[in-house]
């Protein structure tokens, strides 16, 4: 395993816009459903389509970010 290039596609992870968007979008796909089941005076403010925006905007999001990048993680 060659581990200089390993480390160099972590460092490249931080400065990505992809991974953070997917990170983001991801935590909220995950937490949202948690968090209304924790506080459920919040349901009124989701509305019902919300997962259906969340993967629009997850989809969108992620093929504009990709038409923007250009270089691999490692040359970040």
């Amino acid at each position: 395993m060659n581990w200089a290039l390993l480390r160099q596609r972590l460092s490249g992870m931080k400065k990505s816009f992809t991974i953070w968007f997917n990170s983001v979008v991801g935590t909220a796909v995950v937490g949202i459903p948690q968090l209304q089941d924790s506080l459920p005076q919040i349901q009124t403010y989701i509305p019902e389509n919300f997962f259906k925006i969340l993967a629009v905007t997850l989809i969108i999001g992620n093929i504009l970010l990709r038409i923007k990048t250009n270089r691999g993680l490692e040359n970040k």
